[in-house]
């Protein structure tokens, strides 16, 4: 068994309905996953199942996603070794020190491109870092995320396939994985 995490883009299924996490639990016990769990009510899981690729995986999750709530949802898979090194590459550890509430990372099906990276980095504030990690963005913007130059940019068709996660939800879900 290979233990994996598994992040939901958006849990928002239609107007004022969002997705429980007893509903998306039910939804990986019913794929037969071993383990399932869920963290807070942002489509963050882990599991276990036999050794897979990871595109069939995410094709498995978002297609039963689908089937339940009627939305196909862009769903992103790590093993847990990969999720534990996304972790450990935090490229903000005197930022995380001081100030973990505003670090983030868009983990991303495939690394965002470099001219991706470029657009994005160009039109960071002055108080914004960003640095891309394993083809992973990592944000520290010590304004609300709201008002972020750089959070505003992001999206399917500038930056490819991804969704972010503050440190706090990396750290509880790396901890859950071990």
């Amino acid at each position: 068994m290979t233990a994996y995490v598994a992040l939901l883009y958006s849990i928002t299924l239609g107007r004022e309905r969002r997705l429980r996490n007893a509903d998306w639990l039910q939804v990986l016990e019913g794929l037969g996953l071993e383990r399932p769990r869920t963290f807070l009510a942002t489509g963050n899981a882990v599991f276990e199942t036999t050794r897979t690729s990871i595109s069939k995986l995410e094709t498995r999750l978002e297609d039963a996603f689908e089937q339940a709530f009627g939305k196909r949802i862009d769903t992103i898979v790590r093993t847990a070794a990969a999720f534990q090194r996304l972790m450990a590459a935090n490229p903000f550890p005197e930022e995380t020190e001081r100030d973990p509430a505003h670090i983030a990372v868009r983990v991303m099906r495939r690394p965002i491109g470099e001219a991706a990276f470029a657009d994005l980095a160009a039109r960071a504030s002055p108080r914004e870092k960003v640095a891309l990690v394993d083809g992973d963005l990592w944000i520290y913007t010590p304004e609300p995320p709201g008002t972020s130059r750089v959070v505003a940019r992001l999206s399917r068709e500038r930056s490819g396939i991804g969704t972010i996660r503050g440190w706090g939800t990396v750290r509880r879900l790396a901890a859950m994985l071990e």
